[in-house]
């Protein structure tokens, strides 16, 4: 479940946050700075479109 502070920062809605002064511009860039770096976490996925059979070709 999305915390109080989750929902401040939510990128898609922390501009109009900030513009309301829910949140400044401060605080979201020092919670931001402190999320951790998850990129060693993830598994690379690439993917070739020619290989669908289910897909029309691209024109």
């Amino acid at each position: 479940m999305a915390t109080l502070v989750d929902k401040l920062v939510d990128k898609r809605i922390i501009e109009r946050n900030i513009a309301k002064g829910l949140i400044s511009k401060e605080q979201y860039e020092q919670h931001v700075a402190e999320l951790p770096d998850k990129e060693g976490d993830c598994e690379r996925v690439e993917i070739d479109p020619g290989d669908s059979k289910d897909s029309p070709p691209l024109e």
